[in-house]
């Protein structure tokens, strides 16, 4: 996730000094790290232990648990802000993460949801669907969304909606490789159809820029 999506969500939220933010699946912390840098004070779960211990790493002073997003380990009506960057469409059960996330927020507070958005403004998953993998983890390509979903499940109101611009660059074929590999495709088993699709994007200097969007959504629970 991108540093202009962080700062898009972190101002729709309202998120700044002494604001108290709960990041659900919080990875290595970056984007606690990212809001504590506002004046915010953090808290972060994530299935993951070497994610919290890279988040705790990261923020010394946060409040990081190992825990599900479906089964949230804080009491009612804790935090100011809720946040998820690419967290809550991989949930086991997306509409309970948000009920939970509804339930640790106080009243009036926010929930900050951010995804990769639809396939027309996404070139790297263009690509992906060019060389056959567009079902991999991760992909909007499906027909229907399973945050959008999720928010009207959970009852909860849309306070607004917008989307930001956030770009994957690379700066060549192996850190192409590399970014496959993580997503479960092994280049080899098809370099030239790969070579072929990723052309459109790759840069003078060798390296790849696949323009991107994210959609955010800013919720709230109905009273």
């Amino acid at each position: 996730m991108s540093t202009p999506a962080w700062e898009a969500v972190a101002d729709a939220a309202r998120v700044d000094y002494a604001t108290s933010v709960l990041d659900l699946g919080c990875g290595d912390g970056a984007f606690c790290a990212f809001a504590t840098r506002r004046g915010a004070i953090v808290s972060g779960v994530d299935c993951e232990p070497d994610a919290i211990a890279a988040a705790l790493e990261a923020v010394p002073s946060g409040d990081f648990r190992l825990g599900m997003m479906e089964s949230l380990p804080w009491a009612e009506d804790t935090f100011d802000v809720v946040t998820a960057f690419n967290a809550v469409q991989y949930a086991l059960d997306p509409a309970l993460a948000l009920v939970e996330a509804a339930r640790v927020v106080r009243p009036g507070g926010r929930i900050a949801v951010c995804k990769w958005g639809p396939p027309a403004g996404n070139e790297f998953f263009a690509f992906l669907t060019a060389i056959g993998a567009g079902g991999v983890r991760g992909d909007p390509g499906r027909a229907s969304d399973p945050v959008h979903d999720a928010i009207s499940a959970a009852h909860l109101d849309v306070v607004l909606t917008g989307d930001v611009a956030a770009p994957i660059e690379m700066t060549g074929d192996e850190a192409l490789a590399e970014s496959l590999s993580r997503a479960g495709i092994e280049p080899a088993h098809a370099a030239a159809a790969i070579t072929a699709a990723a052309a459109p994007y790759r840069r003078a200097d060798g390296g790849y820029r696949f323009d991107n969007r994210l959609t955010f959504w800013v919720l709230r629970r109905r009273r």
